[in-house]
């Protein structure tokens, strides 16, 4: 192998899974904010996860109710771009 090849395999191995790092839990409530139609500052999130591939699962409680959320993006692969948060009732 390669130093070139080894480098790259390297850089992929520390980068991936990152999107819980590039997720913030600000950028989270802020963008549950917007989908929810309420201010961020009201946003609890908990029980957050990444599934390892694309996919940020998390609960948004709020003072008018409690959401089971999901975000797909926010990976390195994804160059940190997210679509927009998909929540359902609790």
């Amino acid at each position: 192998m390669t130093r070139q090849t080894f480098a790259v395999l390297t850089a992929l191995l520390i980068v991936s899974g990152c999107a819980d790092k590039l997720l913030s839990d600000d950028r989270i409530r802020g963008n549950t904010a917007l989908a929810l139609h309420v201010p961020a500052a009201s946003i609890v999130i908990g029980d957050r996860r990444y599934d390892g591939m694309t996919n940020t699962y998390y609960v948004a409680r709020t003072s008018r109710g409690t959401y089971s959320c999901v975000i797909n993006g926010g990976s390195v692969m994804a160059m940190g771009m997210a679509n927009p948060p998909q929540c359902s009732r609790l």
